[in-house]
């Protein structure tokens, strides 16, 4: 099944990857204070994904131009754009997970929805972005639930120790 390995490729982006994990755990951490309400989740957790987004868009940039093996000379522009295009992933990640908070927000649902509902979703992309990246490499069909499975888990694993240290 390579026909939209291309897609699949940058759905399954290290940034796109981390940036859910990021984002879960920085939810799970801000929802865990009792005088916080949903409001008060959503923007602290976009905050903060945004500081570690402009810090993954700085690593990525300088880490580019440092590179010695492009054949030319590479501008700080040129740099800059491969940093913002390598960390692109990290802001898509948010897209899904931050609806239920955003319907938390409105008043349609509770806190603990709204805060549940964000964490289940960021799973469900987990288990997508793991399931796509075992299709892209050719896999057969059953270890593409067992890929989409593990990374879930990893995923939730890595919530729960970021929430827990916050």
């Amino acid at each position: 099944m390579q026909t939209n390995s291309s897609i699949l490729r940058r759905l399954t982006t290290a940034s796109a990857i981390y940036g859910t994990i990021v984002y879960a755990g920085l939810i799970g951490a801000s929802s865990v204070h009792d005088d916080d309400d949903v409001e008060d989740v959503l923007i602290t957790s976009l905050l903060t994904l945004i500081v570690f987004w402009l810090a993954h868009v700085y690593a990525a940039a300088l880490a580019h131009h440092g590179d010695d093996s492009h054949e030319d000379t590479v501008t700080l522009g040129t740099s800059l754009r491969h940093g913002f295009r390598e960390s692109s992933g990290m802001l898509l990640a948010v897209v899904l997970p931050t609806v239920p908070l955003v319907i938390g927000v409105a008043g349609a649902i509770d806190q603990e929805t709204a805060v549940l509902g964000a964490l289940r979703v960021s799973t469900l992309v987990l288990f997508v972005l793991g399931f796509a990246a075992f299709v892209v490499r050719g896999y057969r069909w059953w270890a593409w639930f067992l890929g989409g499975a593990a990374t879930a888990v990893f995923g939730v694993a890595i919530f729960l120790l970021e929430a827990g240290t916050h």
